[in-house]
């Protein structure tokens, strides 16, 4: 065999077997799943507003402290009453309105996909054009990837 094929089947055997190593890694990698952008949603409740012409909300430390809580709190309870059975509202002063969301699927964390449920229920499209001014939002996900998404505003 000349030098020539040699040549040709080491760098053949070599790309062959660097393949079979790329793929061996690639079908070992997990995907990291979404989690849910925040800014992102009250960007998207930012657009709405100012579409209506009202003004912008501002977020607030405090509020997002609660929020905080709450979207941890769903895990255990989904709903506007807290897992100790008190009001939604005794999660922090000033306090006057809570939009929840729960997100099983990459699809249903979509910034977008959140404000569009809010804006198609009643309750939570009068929070979002409400004449509150700060809001707090916060996502918690847990080990099922489930990512729950409270948002209260004053």
């Amino acid at each position: 065999m000349n030098m020539s094929k040699k040549i040709s089947r080491l760098v053949l055997s070599y790309l062959c077997s660097c393949f079979a190593f790329m793929v061996f890694i690639t079908t070992s990698i997990t995907v990291q799943a979404k989690t849910v952008n925040t800014t992102e949603v009250v960007s998207y409740m930012n657009e709405l507003r100012k579409e209506l012409g009202l003004p912008a909300f501002t977020v607030s430390d405090s509020l997002n402290q609660s929020a905080a809580i709450r979207a941890k709190e769903l895990k255990t309870r989904f709903a506007h009453t807290r897992p100790d059975g008190t009001a939604w509202y005794t999660v922090g002063g000033g306090v006057n309105g809570e939009n929840l969301a729960r997100a099983d699927r990459d699809g249903e964390k979509e910034a977008i996909n959140i404000i569009a449920a809010w804006y198609l229920s009643p309750g939570h499209k009068a929070n979002l054009l409400s004449g509150s001014t700060q809001i707090g939002i916060s996502s918690y996900e847990d080990e099922n990837g489930i990512a729950y998404i409270a948002c209260e505003f004053n």
